[in-house]
Formats: structure tokens, C-alpha cells, sequence
């Protein structure tokens, strides 16, 4: 067995010879970036052996590093694999650092009918309550007389409490994200959100896009698991603080939870094989249902935790509560919905109908193979524009910048296609101060290193604006798609309802100008914040809101684009800045 040290945490772990370094973090709980799970497909998880002898995978190495970065001890820890005692330092740019997460949730309306209830009796006796009312004991109570509080879910009495806990009377709505997680502490007799807290999902550390997590679960007898009691030890910690100053965790009686379909399989600890068995797999559209108690989680263990359904395989419970928190089913506008997150959701619909999709265009959006791209943490430029010719940016949390996050590539991008510095064919303008012949191809100068806080040069790379236009361009091409099936226009389009934390933060007109989204000239265009956290609201607080999710999981039609014809066509379209001149009649004129 090796000792391990990691810096700067100074965390000190054991591990087998051979091992990789990612391997011996995860294992240790230490936080490495990954985006691909340990491929070396991302090229994020760089450190430095300060100490101790290692042997490498030498092809992933080269394709990521520079000659000077390995001469400097700089490896990639999925491809490193440690053969004595060792020091490992973690760089700041491949720390799991706070993300910005968003917390904030929008619901349009209010209907108090939760699936739990309480009823107080003075001087009562309970098999006599029992007996009288047809209730059903589905727990076993430590008091049998007196002033007694029962909360029950339906006619089962799931709890016996002492004296009168009416005033304390809590639910818990969760939205899982693939990367974070946010809770609201929800008072069940007011419904009015008391307390809302995030943080990150814990299995990031086994990789932080979730088919790195599926490779995990199949490479690993435990893998499953481990994922489960990751996501659910992160859940506990964020009730652990949202209860505090209110009351213990055994006052939360319903736990509602909204994920993406492998999300919540992970959450449940369900079985994931039938999902990969073929291209045409069928997801039974009903939401899972299981007891607290079972799950591990640090609730009223009687609680019954309820997820909300998926349509398919790609559009899972998040989605459909975005639909419950945008009413598209129940408005009379014609509404096109897109939720952007590891990947792009779509939803068109209207009054009694709904038409979904999904693409693969997140994770270029999330930094994901863009040279110096992160998620939104500490440290990432957020907004950028170029003013008289002069570049000025934001960057979250104040400090100097070390990445550039989805809303920052988004401006980036748009700032040099308005400027000249990129073509409509996304080339660099090799006569601009900024852009220089790089190592291996041209690049645009973001950040000086005397500006950031690694000390070395933030760049946008030829490359990375090809895969972020690939990205965009998927985007837009899905929305075409589904504009073209439903045998309308982008004139027709009424509403346009962004859900997610990027859509939230993201700058709307820039998007439209690098052609992520197309012009919807007659669209009123709403930010709904974390609509996955809303519709678990909604579930958790009606009874009605949860019979509609399971309704609406029913009836939106799904189209798989991986093979659509069309798709295709509008996708290749769309490999340009903005794209299609139809979608884009405004932008062309401007700056093509």
C-alpha cells in the first residue's frame, strides 16, 4: 500500500500500487475535475507530482499537454498511475471550486393539497382513533395516549407524535442535477418556501458528465452504490442545514425529487441496463415512488419519496417539470420551451399537446473540451464584450479569472463575430492584436497571465469555437426540427420559456446572434429560473400538480433526432455564424 498526500488540503489516503491518481481521489473523497470520468478524453484533471514515481499513459498526455507542462511535473491524474509514496498538488484550474448554482424557482400559481396532512387530537387514544376513523398504522408509535398529532398519507398514519406539531410541518423538493443539487425546505400549511439551499452532487467526484457515471456503474460491481450514497449523503448534508432554527429532519413528511431519467435511476438505485440494451429503448412514463427509510435519507423515515416521471430516456422528470412550471399544456400560447444543461432539451406545445426532443450540445457549453471552458465556479469569466475595441469581462466571485464558463463562451463568441475577429465560417482574423499562431493553431488572447490567477494565458482556440459552434448549431438544428414537425413557423412562435441555471445567466441577444437560438420575433421570451426545482414544488404541494406530471409524462411525443433526415439538414445549415438566413433575417444584415 502507498500514502498518499494530496495539496493544498492536505489530505493524507492509502492506496494499492498502480493505481491511477483519480482513482486514489475519488476514493479519498477529494475533488479532481473530470468531465469525461477518467477517459482522457477532457483533459481537465491536471496536477502535479510534487513527490514519488508514476508511469504514464503517454498518448492522452500529448494530445493535452504542452512539452514545458510535463517537464514541469504536470500530468493528467485518469492517466497516471502511481508506483510509490507520492505528494500530489491539485492546481486551482482542476479543483471542484463553488459553482454558481441557481437556487431561484418561479410558480405562476398556488394550490395547497399536499399528499400528507395532519390532525391533532386532545386526549386521545390511539387504537380508538384507529378504529374510528379507518386509518391504517403504517408505523410504530412510542405513544399510545394523551394530546397526540398524527400526519397521515391517505388513510395511513405514518406518524404518532407528542402533543401538537400542527405548526411543524415541512416537505422537501429537490431538484438532482447532473452537477448540483438545490433542496427548498417547503412549509406544508402556508407552502411557502422557508429555506432553500445547493451544493454539489456528491458523485462528481466519480465524473462530471453523467456518461462518465454510467461507464462507472458498468465497470464497477459497486458502482451503483457508491453513486446512490454519494447523491444521497450530499442530500442529507443540504437538509441538515435547512433545517436549522426550524426543527428536526423528522418533520419532513413528503419528499418530492426531479431529475433527468439516469439521474434519478442513481437517486433510486435502479437498474440502468434496459436503457442501453438498444437504440429504441421504452421507459415506463410513470414516477418512481419510494420510502425514506429505504433510500437512507435523513427524513421522517415513513416519508414516501416521490420522482417524477420521464418521457424517455432523454427527457426525464426535470423536463416534465419545466412543462408543469411553464403551463405550455394548459396555455392557450404557442410556446417553445429549451432547457440547457449536459444536454439540450426541447419542448413545442400548446393547449393539449406537447411535442419533446433532445440534443447532445451541453458539454462544450460547460467547458467541456474547450481548452480553458469550466463549469460556472469561483474564478470563470461569466460576461465578456469588447468596448472601442477594448476587451472587458466579469468573473465570478470577484477574483482574478483562471476559465471562461458557458455564459462568458457565448459572449466570447458573439463579441468576435460582431467585431470582424471571426468570420461567419468561425476563422480567426489572423491580423488582430489578440490572435496569434498558438502551439498547435490559432488562437484569441482572453487573459494576459499577469491577469489570471493560474499565471498563465486564458485562450479561445480555433478549435474551441468549432466545437462551440457544433454545439449551437445542434441546438438551433432541434428546435428547427421541431418547428418544421409541428408544420408552423418561427413567426408563430408565442412564448419562449428558457428553463436551467445557463439559460438563466446566459445573454439572450448574443445567443441569437451566434445562432443558438433562432429570431422568434412574436415570442415574448420568459427566464423560468430552476424549473426542474418548480415542478417538485408543484408536485410536492397538489395533489392535482402530481396527477398532472404523471398525465403530461404521457402526453408529450418524444422524436429521436439521431436518425431524423431533417435533422441532419438543418444541423449542417446551421455549422455557421448565426446560421439558416431564415432563422436569422435581423443578425444577417448586421454583421455577415
Amino acid at each position: 500500500m502507498l500514502n498518499v498526500i494530496f495539496l493544498p488540503s492536505g489530505k493524507r489516503t492509502t492506496a494499492e500500487k498502480g493505481k491511477s491518481i483519480l482513482e486514489i481521489a475519488q476514493n479519498a473523497g477529494e475533488g479532481i475535475r473530470s468531465l469525461c470520468g477518467g477517459k482522457g478524453g477532457c483533459g481537465k484533471c491536471r496536477v502535479i507530482v510534487k513527490k514519488g514515481d508514476y508511469e504514464i499513459n503517454p498518448e492522452p498526455h500529448e494530445k493535452f499537454l504542452s512539452e514545458m507542462e510535463m517537464e514541469e511535473g504536470v500530468v493528467l491524474a485518469c492517466q497516471t498511475f502511481l508506483m510509490s509514496d507520492a505528494e500530489i498538488f491539485i492546481p486551482p484550474e482542476s479543483r471542484l471550486e463553488k459553482q454558481q448554482i441557481l437556487n431561484e424557482f418561479i410558480v405562476s400559481e398556488k394550490e395547497l393539497t399536499p399528499a400528507v396532512r395532519k390532525e391533532f387530537f386532545r386526549d386521545g387514544f390511539l387504537p380508538e382513533i384507529i378504529s374510528q376513523k379507518g386509518y391504517r398504522l403504517s408505523c410504530q408509535p412510542e405513544i399510545e395516549e394523551g394530546d397526540i398529532t398524527l400526519v397521515l398519507r391517505g388513510n395511513d398514519v405514518i406518524s404518532v407524535e407528542e402533543g401538537d406539531t400542527r405548526g411543524e410541518f415541512f416537505g422537501l423538493a429537490i431538484d438532482i442535477g447532473t452537477t448540483t443539487l438545490v433542496a427548498a425546505l417547503i412549509d406544508l400549511n402556508s407552502g411557502n418556501a422557508v429555506s432553500i439551499t445547493s451544493d454539489y452532487n456528491g458523485q462528481i467526484i466519480y465524473g462530471e458528465e453523467v456518461l462518465s457515471r454510467v461507464e462507472f456503474v458498468f465497470s464497477r460491481k459497486d458502482g451503483m452504490e457508491l453513486l446512490q450514497k454519494a447523491v444521497v449523503e450530499s442530500i442529507n448534508k443540504l437538509i441538515d442545514r435547512l433545517m436549522e432554527g426550524y426543527s428536526t429532519p423528522e418533520r419532513i413528511y413528503d419528499v418530492v425529487a426531479a431529475g433527468n431519467t439516469l439521474m434519478t435511476h442513481f437517486f433510486l438505485r435502479k437498474d440502468i441496463n434496459y436503457l442501453f440494451r438498444s437504440s429504441k429503448v421504452t421507459v415506463e412514463r410513470k414516477g418512481f415512488t419510494e420510502t425514506a427509510k429505504n433510500m437512507g435519507l435523513n427524513v421522517n423515515p415513513d416519508a414516501m419519496i416521490y420522482a417524477l416521471p420521464p418521457v424517455g430516456r432523454y427527457v426525464g422528470g426535470d423536463i416534465v417539470g419545466d412543462i408543469l412550471a411553464s403551463r405550455i399544456v394548459d396555455s392557450p400560447y404557442l410556446s417553445l420551451m429549451v432547457d440547457l444543461g449536459t444536454n439540450g432539451e426541447i419542448v413545442l406545445g400548446s393547449e393539449g399537446w406537447a411535442i419533446s426532443t433532445s440534443v447532445a450540445s451541453g458539454p462544450a457549453f460547460e467547458g467541456y473540451e474547450i481548452k480553458h471552458g469550466s463549469r460556472a465556479v469561483e474564478g470563470a469569466i461569466d460576461h465578456l464584450e469588447i468596448v472601442d475595441g477594448e476587451l472587458k469581462y466579469t468573473v465570478i466571485g470577484g477574483r482574478k479569472p483562471r476559465s471562461i464558463c458557458g455564459s462568458g463562451l457565448i459572449d466570447l463568441l458573439a463579441e468576435l463575430f460582431k467585431n470582424g475577429i471571426v468570420d461567419f465560417q468561425g476563422n480567426l482574423d489572423s491580423r488582430h492584436q489578440r490572435v496569434r499562431k498558438g502551439e498547435k493553431e490559432p488562437e484569441f488572447v482572453v487573459a494576459f497571465a499577469d491577469e489570471t490567477e493560474t499565471g498563465n494565458d486564458i485562450v479561445f482556440t480555433q478549435t474551441d469555437i468549432d466545437t462551440l459552434i457544433k454545439s449551437k448549431a445542434a441546438v438551433c438544428a432541434g428546435i428547427s426540427v421541431l418547428i418544421k414537425k409541428a408544420g408552423i413557423s418561427p413567426l408563430d412562435v408565442e412564448r419562449f420559456y428558457i428553463a436551467g441555471a445557463f439559460g438563466y445567466y446566459i445573454n439572450f441577444e448574443n445567443a441569437v446572434t451566434i445562432g443558438l437560438f433562432p429570431e422568434l420575433p412574436n415570442a415574448e421570451v420568459k427566464q423560468i429560473g430552476n424549473g426542474s426545482l418548480a415542478g417538485a414544488y408543484l408536485a410536492l404541494t397538489s395533489k392535482k400538480k402530481r396527477d398532472l406530471a404523471e398525465t403530461l409524462a404521457k402526453l408529450v411525443t418524444y422524436f429521436d433526432l439521431s436518425t431524423d433526415p431533417d435533422f441532419m439538414e438543418e444541423y449542417n445549415a446551421a455549422i455557421a455564424l448565426p446560421g439558416k438566413y431564415e432563422l436569422f433575417p435581423t443578425v444577417y444584415p448586421k454583421y455577415v
